[in-house]
């Protein structure tokens, strides 16, 4: 069926393939319920109460089930003038309409068992709620394509019988920006943050842990069947070894299963993102909608050229609540463009940065010295002499990380953005343009009163920006420009 086929005036339903997706996700919700039950049964038997227990939470998913499968068929959407309407409800019927000007981002996901059946998973977000308005189980791929397209045109579109000539709105075309390789996807996933890998590792295990002591398991007693280790030079250098290796391959697992056959694109009004090996997603961003783009690298990244590039869009309006896409495997090139894009062809080099207060790294420091001495004292006291090294080492990283973070912090701006740098054992860059900040705040602590510091936060409908740690006479004449070009700048944020 072609995308004109679509009359989207008329009641619209999803494709009944929702139904096994509704069917799936309940059954997934009753297993992982179910879990500390069946915990119980293995280890020794549930006795009547685990059986009333069980029975209950299989009756209440029939019945969530049953609900879900009847309000599938109350369920329809339809387009009446530049407005999408959903109607839903089985007791009470509830109606809402978002106007196409309204509508944040269109996006697609496609499991497994989408891509059998050749449907979507179609999201729609708006600048005015926390999470998806719209949010539809399964639509037939080309369904879900039009309907996107006709909202993008941002016009109605006539929808005459099906048998007649219909002229569709325009079908946005995308060029590539980066399309990620095999080769570049493995190197991406070497890259990342393993740090995070292996602290899931450790919170797994915690997970673990709490739940057999929940169900009545005392672990501490079955661990006292485990030989005792006796720690040396070589086995903790093995240990750390084996878990770095795990935590690489988390790392490389999630990032392949996330950025499979990644393409980065744009079209005359925005940008998209298709990636995703199980799950096949589709984000998409407009111009006028990205609050603030940022881009970051660790050392790993560094050395191969790469960057993350985010751009950030808003989906909530004082809640907080964003969404950011974000590139991984981008360079220079790739980043400049986007930018260019934007916001026009912008040196940054040329911008004349300033740095923060060297206070913010000495005050810090200082502080954290005096609790890490008190620490070592009471372990030296309570004679655990053996603890005192690596509070010491722990001490060092968090200063000299304090230190590689005030050195790189600094801010500047030309006539239409405000550009920030920072990072630690990497670099990041924030742009932001002028007229999309919402409020900006002046704090100043009792520390930073007294010597004339004040922190600058910029909130806008992405998050906040804040620089931290500046002198109030530069901090007051930055707001005061911010605030001159917000109030004189017409064109709209969002």
């Amino acid at each position: 069926m072609k995308k004109s086929d679509f009359d989207f005036s008329t009641p619209n339903r999803q494709s009944y393939v929702a139904i096994i997706l509704i069917l799936f996700k309940t059954i997934n919700v009753v297993v992982r319920q179910l879990l500390p039950i069946l915990f119980v049964i293995l280890v020794g038997g549930s006795g009547k109460k685990g059986d009333y227990i069980l029975w209950l939470v299989i009756i209440i998913a029939i019945l969530t089930m049953l609900y879900s499968i009847v309000n599938f068929f109350r369920t329809y959407f339809m387009i009446i003038n530049d407005e999408l309407i959903l109607h839903t409800g089985i007791f009470q019927r509830k109606k809402t309409s978002i106007p196409f000007a309204r509508i944040q981002s269109i996006n697609f996901e496609q499991n497994i068992i989408h891509q059998l059946f050749s449907v979507l998973k179609l999201k729609i977000d708006t600048a005015g709620s926390e999470k998806s308005e719209f949010e539809f189980h399964a639509i037939e791929a080309d369904k879900a394509h039009a309907l996107r397209d006709i909202i993008l045109s941002g016009k109605t579109a006539t929808f005459p019988p099906l048998d007649a000539d219909i002229v569709t709105p325009p079908v946005p075309e995308y060029t590539p920006i980066l399309c990620l390789s095999e080769k570049d996807l493995i190197k991406a996933g070497l890259t990342e943050n393993h740090i995070k890998s292996g602290g899931l590792i450790f919170l797994f295990v915690f997970w673990i842990y709490q739940n057999l002591q929940e169900i009545g398991v005392d672990v501490d007693e079955y661990s006292e069947n485990i030989p005792e280790w006796e720690a040396g030079v070589g086995k903790i250098v093995s240990l750390i070894f084996f878990l770095v290796c795990i935590s690489v391959v988390i790392s490389l697992v999630r990032s392949v299963i996330k950025n499979y056959d990644l393409r980065f694109l744009r079209s005359s009004h925005g940008f998209k993102v298709v990636s995703g090996l199980f799950t096949k997603r589709e984000v998409s961003a407009f111009d006028h909608k990205i609050q603030h783009i940022t881009w970051s690298d660790n050392l790993l990244k560094r050395l191969i050229g790469f960057k993350d590039l985010s751009l950030y869009q808003a989906t909530g309006t004082g809640t907080g609540a964003v969404q950011n896409i974000t590139i991984p495997g981008c360079n220079e090139g790739h980043i400049q463009g986007v930018v260019t894009t934007l916001f026009g062809p912008t040196d940054f080099d040329g911008f004349a940065m300033r740095g923060i207060d060297k206070r913010y790294f000495i005050r810090f420091s200082v502080i954290l010295c005096i609790i890490m001495v008190l620490v070592m004292a009471a372990n030296w006291y309570f004679d655990q002499m053996q603890n005192i090294p690596l509070i010491a080492l722990v001490c060092g990283y968090l200063v000299l990380s304090r230190y590689i973070s005030y050195r790189k912090k600094a801010f500047g701006h030309n006539d239409h953005l405000m550009y920030i740098r920072g990072g630690v054992y990497g670099d990041k860059a924030e742009v932001l343009p002028m007229y999309k900040i919402q409020a900006l705040q002046i704090h100043q602590s009792p520390y930073q009163t007294k010597n004339l510091l004040c922190s600058l936060t910029l909130f806008t409908a992405s998050g906040r920006i804040k620089i931290p740690y500046i002198d109030v006479a530069t901090g007051n004449r930055l707001a005061d420009l911010l605030i001159y070009k917000v109030e004189t700048d017409k064109r709209k944020w969002i």
